[in-house]
């Protein structure tokens, strides 16, 4: 019986080790919790773009939509979608906290209030 609960045991540690090896390499099937509010979409891509913004090219500065992007991956969040930067597009060409600058140039910076 001894020989069997060491066996279980160390299938069990096993296991956890395997878990642990295919979270960190991304196979994983279930997201790991740290990692989890790194993909953004949606609402939580705008707070986030906008706040990074804000913080790293101020009020009056103005941004690259690709040099943005850059901007959020570097602090290590991920984008949902199939394309990421399209969906970092689309979701601030929706928000109300930026504004484009020029027809197509590309450049936004944080809307102007008032």
């Amino acid at each position: 019986m001894a020989i069997v609960a060491g066996i279980d045991e160390q299938l069990a540690r096993d296991e956890h080790q395997l878990s642990e090896v295919e979270a960190v390499l991304g196979t994983d099937a279930q997201l790991r919790l740290e990692q989890s509010d790194l993909r953004l979409r949606g609402r939580r891509l705008e707070e986030v773009a906008t706040q990074i913004l804000a913080e790293e090219v101020g009020k009056d500065g103005e941004v690259h939509y690709r040099e943005w992007f850059a901007l959020l991956r570097a602090r290590g969040y991920l984008v949902g979608g199939k394309v990421p930067i399209n969906t970092f597009l689309a979701q601030i060409n929706r928000s109300s906290a930026v504004e484009p600058l020029g027809r197509r140039s590309g450049r936004y910076r944080l809307a102007r209030v008032g």
